[in-house]
Formats: C-alpha cells, sequence, structure tokens
C-alpha cells in the first residue's frame, strides 16, 4: 500500500479468523510520481530490527576510527550481507519503477559512512560546469541512503532536503560551479525544507539533483550515525561514462594549494567490471537485470 507522500506504509493486519501468514506486511511499492514531483520517495522497512544490528555491527568492526569514516568499495562489497543489501529484490524493483527502465545500472559508488555529517549541498558530480547534462530530458540518477537510525528531529540520523528543488536552477547548475550559502539561508530555511523522516532500515531514494542536508543534531543522541550509500541510474552510455569521468576527477582535490587524494573514489576509477567485483555479486547483479558500468 502506498501513501499520499509516495512512502510505502505497512498493511493492516487481516481480521481475525482469516488466514494470516503474517499480521503485517512492508509494500516494496514507491510512486515515480511523487519521486518526480518531490525528488524522494522513502521504501520502508529493507532492513528489519535483527538486520539493522547486525548492519550496524559490521560497520562499527569495519569504521573503527574516530570522527567521520567511510567505507572503500571493495570492503563494502567483500562483506556479503552488506554488499547483498544494494541488491535486494525491492530495493531494484523500486529503482527500475523510479527510472523506467528494467535493466538500470548500478554504479560502484558503494559505501557505508559512520558520523559523518554535511551542509546542505548537491553531490559534486552533479553541479558546475561539466554537469549540464544533469538537466537533459533523458537524465535519472537515483541516489539511496540506508539509514541504521531513525532521524530523530532532535539527535538527527539521516536527511534533511529541499523538496522539488531537483526541478529548480537557483545557483547554476551547467553555467558556474554551484554555491549553496545563498540558498541555505532562503529555500533551506522555508517551508520547502523536509526532515526526510526515515527510521532505522528504512532507504530514502533521492534524485541526484536534490539539494539535501543532514539533520541538525541538537542533542547528543548517544550513538553513532550509520548510512549505507549507493546509486542506480539509466543504461545511458554517455551519461555513465561521464559520471564516472567525474569521480576520476574528484578523486584528486586541491585546497589552499595543497592536494590530497581521496582514496575511495580513485578506486572508482581504477575498478573494472566484472573483474573487480566478487563473482556472487557480479552473477547477482545480471539475475537481477541489473548492470554495472565501470571506465
Amino acid at each position: 500500500m502506498t501513501a499520499a507522500n509516495g512512502t510505502a506504509t505497512v498493511a493492516p493486519a487481516p481480521a481475525a479468523g482469516a488466514c494470516a501468514e503474517v499480521s503485517a506486511q512492508v509494500s516494496a511499492q514507491v510512486s515515480a510520481e511523487d519521486f518526480a514531483r518531490r525528488g524522494y520517495v522513502i521504501l520502508r522497512g529493507v532492513l528489519d530490527a535483527p538486520e539493522v544490528e547486525r548492519a550496524r555491527a559490521l560497520c562499527s568492526g569495519y569504521l573503527t576510527g574516530t570522527g567521520s569514516q567511510e567505507m572503500l568499495t571493495s570492503d563494502f562489497l567483500a562483506d556479503d550481507f552488506l554488499a547483498g543489501i544494494v541488491l535486494r529484490e525491492r530495493v531494484v524493483r523500486a529503482a527500475k519503477e523510479l527510472l523506467g527502465e528494467d535493466h538500470p545500472v548500478l554504479y560502484p559508488n558503494c559505501t557505508a559512512r559512520k558520523n559523518v555529517y554535511v551542509p546542505w549541498h548537491v553531490d559534486a558530480t552533479f553541479v558546475g560546469p561539466t554537469a549540464s547534462y544533469v538537466w537533459e530530458p533523458g537524465f535519472a540518477h537515483v541516489q539511496c541512503g540506508l539509514y541504521l537510525q531513525d532521524n530523530d528531529p532532535v539527535g538527527g540520523g539521516g536527511i534533511d532536503v529541499v523538496r522539488a528543488s531537483h526541478l529548480m536552477s537557483f545557483d547554476g547548475y551547467g553555467t558556474t560551479e554551484a554555491e549553496f550559502d545563498i540558498p541555505a539561508r532562503t529555500v533551506g530555511e522555508s517551508d520547502l525544507r523536509e526532515r526526510v523522516d526515515t527510521r532505522a532500515g528504512d532507504v530514502v531514494m533521492w534524485n541526484a539533483r536534490l539539494m539535501h542536508t543532514s539533520t541538525t543534531v541538537l542533542r547528543d543522541p548517544g550513538r553513532e550515525k550509520f548510512g549505507v550509500f549507493f546509486s542506480y541510474a539509466r543504461p545511458h552510455v554517455r551519461d555513465n561514462h561521464r559520471f564516472l569521468s567525474q569521480i576520476a576527477v574528484d578523486s584528486m582535490r586541491t585546497m589552499n594549494g595543497v592536494s590530497r587524494l581521496i582514496p575511495r573514489l580513485a578506486e572508482i576509477a581504477r575498478m573494472r567490471y566484472p573483474e573487480s567485483f566478487p563473482a556472487w555479486f557480479a552473477q547477482g547483479a545480471t539475475d537481477a537485470g541489473v548492470r554495472i558500468p565501470t571506465l
């Protein structure tokens, strides 16, 4: 059952005496219409409570340092449980529905993150003078974030978005480098700002052009923040090459005259399909009708 806001909802329990294999079920359906209008939808309950705890334990085991951290794609894919989430039938079916594609592409841009908090932004590969193609009618890209804690209005845990900002061009997409300070002070503080109401185990799927930020933490939640991230798109060779090429460019960043390599992005640029992927994952993608592009 799908609510008016495009999120999947819990079906009512069957009447007394009815044949009830389960008392309630979560629908895997999402609304492509709502995705197009609002810029995001929520896929409820992709992980159940024990799976959330398992995923949190795995992320904690991989990300052992202090502060914010993210997992290399190779480490992510090496874990059958974490990598398997990306190819779950419900997730793939939702991506196909939102993209209108029977054979979507899954980028090798898969990771898990701990305690990452970011200001208002659109992901770097979708802004600036090299990204005008993302405004072409045939372009579509679904970013996916699986959060392993509730997005609490006081303790945070997920993201806020500017509703329908994927339809705006207020900061020079395709013309100049995007600058988000002004939007953050205007639409980011307007009624268009929404806290995405995710609960532990939900996946929020948003249009790659959607302006978003980490939900503000007003009080220490007393727990680590974990999220699993990946993305699906349409099988357009030119757009896929542009996206992956931009990741390669972004793998070396220079600030104040100092250049540094971003290990996760550098690794993605080196990956080749299928040899850089576990055999089970490559076969699972084939079985699901999912293609994996690399440079």
